[in-house]
């Protein structure tokens, strides 16, 4: 693989286009196959206790995982220049450092983890599985990170196709073959090693051993308060089961998460485009004039995508409650209304940090992190104490608000005409929205009928949208060619 390989604007908005496609049908795809392995096959034939252990333990590794990483990957991707062997050979030595580190804990403090949660020997071998497979996966991260940067997303979706493929495969064969939970053991360390094996094979490169200072230091000055934003992140997320939980108890509990679960399901498309945007933005930054560009355009695409389906949902909600899923959410729903504004802001936020981000005003959205995660822990059990559950949604809405803080800042350096990428995406989701609400409140009182209401909202919007499919068709275009 050519680490300095440099990209015109024209590849970069190809490799950004053909990298959407792929990341998005790796998506549908990964969720197919996992939904049907966890939820229908393993559901109906492992007992609760065997998919709880292994939840368990993989929510461990999971958190350990977190301080492997201190932001190098990331920063890797960003930098402005090309990237040279030293970054490459000191990025993976210190990330094999720490991960071989948090890997012996794991695998040595195994017996200790399954004593804290009540693990049986299997269940601790599931565990000590899990560490080796961790530090299996961890030597995908150079190869993996050199072809994000390069926009080449299409091999990450090979690669990740084929473990979930091999990983659940195996996972049902051995469950069928009564392994109980060795059979996650087996599948964990068939993915790590078919993961890795195939990376390389599809994506080669020159790996070594060393700490070259200078690249060391350059790297972390972007990479420590990159990742001191995930940590912040992890806190602010943390603080309703571990603050709100005893303060509104498990109902008000089951409230908040599935109205937050909902508003945010539509955030799934814009992660996609984050992914790519991220690595586009940062081989753009040394021209502000299509950075600008290409980060209005990317606002709208993300619109585009985002607010028909979370318009849609806020419009058929009551009806889906009422006579699908169970009138027991009704008293969710108003939490859900204000959730959903947050997601609304989410839109424009996320996509301008991530523009800071990439243009390496790290230290700027790390003090945003700040802001957000001290205005979330005073707001929130505050507005709990008042109004209950719907106190969390409540604070997200009212702090949704600052999402206007990162557009003035990048305003500041960059030419964006937010108002004009939003306009028309909130128009056609709108009279959408207005539409399915008027016939589902009047139709919908079955499955058929909420398809029905789906179908509908899908053909009013796209023929909202023609309305000015020539400019938008243009625009579209102009993200995959030159």
């Amino acid at each position: 693989m050519k680490e300095g390989q440099s990209l015109s604007l024209s590849e970069i908005k190809k490799r950004a286009a053909s990298s959407f496609m792929s990341l998005t049908a790796r998506q549908i795809a990964l969720r197919a196959i996992s939904f049907v392995t966890l939820n229908v096959i393993l559901a109906r034939t492992l007992p609760v206790e065997t998919l709880g252990i292994f939840n368990i333990a993989t929510a461990v590794i999971v958190f350990l995982a977190f301080f492997s990483d201190i932001g190098l990957a990331a920063s890797l991707i960003q930098k402005k220049e090309d990237i040279t062997q030293d970054d490459i050979k000191t990025v993976f030595t210190i990330q094999q450092l720490l991960v071989l580190s948090i890997s012996l804990i794991v695998i040595l403090g195994a017996p200790l983890i399954g004593q804290i949660y009540s693990l049986d020997e299997a269940g601790v071998w599931l565990v000590r599985v899990l560490g080796i497979s961790f530090l299996l996966s961890s030597l995908k991260v150079v190869p993996a990170v050199l072809l994000e940067r390069e926009l080449r997303f299409q091999p990450l979706v090979a690669v990740e196709i084929v473990e979930t493929l091999i990983f659940n495969g195996l996972l049902i064969i051995t469950v069928l073959a009564n392994l109980g939970i060795w059979s996650f053991s087996i599948a964990a360390l068939a993915r790590g090693l078919s993961g890795t094996s195939l990376i390389y094979i599809l994506a080669p490169v020159k790996l070594s051993l060393g700490i070259e200072k200078t690249a060391a230091k350059k790297l972390l000055t972007f990479g420590l308060p990159f990742q001191a934003n995930s940590l912040l992140a992890l806190v602010k997320d943390r603080l309703v089961p571990l603050v709100v939980a005893g303060m509104v108890g498990p109902l008000g509990i089951g409230f908040i998460t599935w109205a937050q679960n909902m508003a945010f399901l539509p955030l799934e498309m814009m992660n996609i485009i984050i992914r790519i945007s991220f690595p586009a933005f940062s081989r753009l930054q040394g021209n502000k004039d299509n950075l600008g560009r290409a980060v209005e355009k990317s606002l709208f695409v993300t619109a585009l995508l985002v607010y028909p389906a979370l318009f849609g949902l806020a419009a058929i909600l009551p009806s889906l409650v009422t006579y699908v899923i169970s009138s027991k959410w009704q008293p969710a729903l108003l939490g859900f209304y204000f959730f959903a504004f947050s997601t609304f802001w989410a839109v424009i936020s996320t996509t301008f940090t991530n523009t800071l981000n990439a243009i390496g005003h790290i230290k700027t959205t790390l003090k945003l992190m700040i802001l957000w995660t001290v205005s979330t822990w005073v707001l929130t059990p505050l507005l709990v104490l008042k109004y209950g559950y719907l106190g969390v949604a409540l604070a997200s809405f009212v702090i949704s608000f600052t999402s206007l803080l990162p557009v003035i800042l990048v305003k500041r350096v960059l030419v964006v005409r937010v108002l004009n990428a939003l306009a028309w995406p909130v128009v056609a989701s709108s009279v959408m929205a207005g539409t399915v609400y008027l016939f589902a409140q009047n139709f919908v009182r079955d499955v058929f009928t909420l398809i029905l209401a789906v179908t509908l909202g899908i053909i009013v919007y796209a023929l909202v949208i023609s309305f000015k499919g020539k400019v938008l068709l243009a625009d579209l275009r102009s993200l995959k060619s030159g």
